[in-house]
């Protein structure tokens, strides 16, 4: 049985569970009994389960080793690290103990580059080479391809396009007309990128936070603030960090 904190309210008419920071909220009716919540949790163990390692897994930070955590699309993996002739990244999802579905990035290290990899931060380095270039390409494609979509319902294009990697922003365009894009995006779920999307290429015409930029934003992007939100609420995982 998992410990969880209980909350009742008279107005509640409804069980809830809520999963934050491996921590499981009850949320009941004051008539609900105990024994009934028990039977609940129980019967909803497997989702618990999967909830509380996906947090945990989220939580610790990435060190680029074995079954670190990381985000795709807005989902966790774990990445499986591997020796092989050649190397390659690649995505695959795994059967876990409980009937769900881990998701894996498969990092393979070149056996020719694995020998001079002579102690755990080179191999750290290496393997975060790895993903910045997969990142990259995965990005240039999924990217280009939204914004080929989105340049069509908008009637906005820019002039070039770019994608590269950026400390503290998502996206940028210039008064020439160009729009450049961070890669990490690809840490992050379909509706967020094509609100960055959005956002950029609304500044081709406020290139400005005014309040026509935002009403543009929305006309386009009607949920955008919900794709600000995930962001602010993900931001500590959305970089990459040192190898140690």
């Amino acid at each position: 049985m998992f410990e969880y904190q209980l909350i009742r309210s008279k107005r509640r008419k409804t069980l809830s569970l809520q999963v934050k920071y491996g921590q499981v909220t009850v949320r009941a009716p004051y008539y609900v009994t105990s024994a009934f919540i028990d039977t609940f949790i129980n019967e909803k163990s497997a989702w618990l389960r999967a909830k509380i390692a996906e947090q945990q897994c989220l939580s610790a930070p990435l060190n680029y080793r074995q079954d670190a955590g990381i985000l795709l699309l807005g989902e966790p993996a774990t990445l499986n690290i591997s020796i092989a002739k050649q190397a390659s990244v690649t995505v695959s999802d795994e059967l876990s103990a409980d009937n769900g579905v881990v998701r894996q990035l498969n990092i393979a290290l070149s056996e020719r580059v694995n020998t001079r990899l002579k102690d755990p931060t080179a191999k750290a380095e290496q393997i975060k080479k790895q993903l910045e270039r997969y990142f990259k390409q995965q990005a240039q494609e999924l990217i280009f391809e939204r914004l080929e979509v989105i340049c069509q319902q908008t009637s906005l294009t820019p002039t070039k396009i770019k994608i590269r990697q950026y400390r503290s922003r998502w996206g940028s365009c210039n008064n020439r007309g160009e729009v450049s894009f961070n890669y990490l995006l690809m840490m992050t779920p379909l509706f967020v990128i094509d609100y960055v999307i959005v956002h950029e290429l609304c500044h081709l015409v406020h290139l400005n936070h005014s309040k026509c930029f935002w009403q543009l934003v929305a006309q386009h992007s009607p949920n955008y603030k919900i794709a600000k939100q995930w962001l602010s609420d993900h931001q500590v995982k959305l970089h990459w960090q040192k190898p140690s």
